[in-house]
């Protein structure tokens, strides 16, 4: 019998991480480009700007599609603002913070060296737009509109049409 360690068969989580993989090296070869044309005019400032972007900055900003999007949380920062995504919508993917088995050497906190980055594991991270969700403020617009009463229905009450004056 084989095993799951056995099949060839990418899981799902796997594969989204080759996809961000790709698309980070993408963002990589955009960022150098940038960092190039700057220095080529003489704009040392604008290279160190681009220099300074991450990789999820690039992906969020200029390789995912995201319509203007400033503001990226996960589902649980949205949650715990009262906010709540909207239905099918789709997650953008980026690098979480770092995990890894680094050996508790204080100094090292400035910087991370080859080796250690060797042990670290990089996370996948889901992020939703302000685009995407709707905020708590929305939801109680649509619950409540302003300016209207709420009618309330008594079971013994009469009906009044036109035809009785």
């Amino acid at each position: 019998m084989n095993s799951n360690k056995d099949t060839k068969e990418e899981n799902p989580t796997r594969q989204k991480r080759i996809i961000l993989s790709n698309l980070s090296r993408d963002a990589e070869a955009l960022r150098a480009r940038l960092i190039k044309e700057a220095e080529e005019a003489g704009q040392s400032g604008k290279a160190f700007y681009w220099a300074s972007r991450t990789i999820n900055f690039m992906l969020l900003n200029y390789i995912y599609q995201t319509d203007g999007a400033k503001e990226f949380k996960t589902f649980m920062q949205w949650k715990a603002e009262g906010a709540t995504v909207k239905k099918g919508e789709k997650a953008f993917i980026v690098w979480g913070q770092p995990v890894g088995t680094r050996e508790g050497d204080e100094e090292k906190e400035k910087g991370i060296s080859t080796e250690d980055m060797e042990n670290l594991f990089f996370p996948l991270c889901y992020l939703f737009s302000e685009k995407q969700v709707r905020k708590a403020e929305e939801k109680q617009k649509d619950h409540k509109p302003e300016g209207q009463v709420m009618k309330t229905e008594h079971a013994h009450a009469e009906t009044v049409t036109d035809d009785i004056f």
